[in-house]
């Protein structure tokens, strides 16, 4: 249920959560928990005014569920600390986890730790330098660092 967001146009991101919502309230009434995901493009040359458009439609929506509907977000690392706090403390959000979004480990892992309550969801930025050249004993700590530096800047 992933859909990217380009630029900070106020129609298409309200269709883009309508429509994630759309679906996760059908997963909602099948008993499971669903996870939106409007990703916001780290390119796009408007991305705090698309993100403060999500922020508004997310919100919205997430006023809009009952007590027992519960959800996850998944959503890109903002350019202001703490921006999605709204969405952390909201009583229908059991958690809200970050998208590396093509940044680099190193500054996805900076940005998280600046936003408190968030957890990784890293996949790009778990993976950075890992390749099949690689002995198992390279991979290994290759990865063991990565989980280590991705786990500390989620205790925040």
């Amino acid at each position: 249920m992933r859909s990217v967001i380009k630029t900070a146009n106020a129609d298409g991101v309200k269709a883009v959560v309508d429509q994630q919502f759309e679906i996760g309230r059908r997963i909602v009434a099948a008993g499971l928990v669903p996870i939106i995901e409007p990703e916001v493009d780290i390119h796009s040359p408007q991305k705090a005014e698309a993100e403060a458009l999500l922020l508004e439609n997310l919100l919205a929506h997430l006023n809009q569920l009952g007590p027992d509907e519960k959800v996850m977000l998944k959503l890109t690392l903002p350019e202001q600390d703490d921006f999605y706090r709204p969405c952390i403390e909201h009583k229908n959000v059991l958690r809200v986890v970050a998208l590396s979004g093509g940044y680099s480990r190193d500054e996805a892992n900076a940005r998280l730790a600046r936003q408190h309550g968030m957890i990784a969801s890293f996949s790009r930025a778990l993976t950075e330098g890992l390749t099949a050249q690689q002995s198992d004993e390279e991979f290994n700590a290759m990865m063991d660092a990565s989980i280590g530096s991705i786990f500390a800047a989620s205790k925040t």
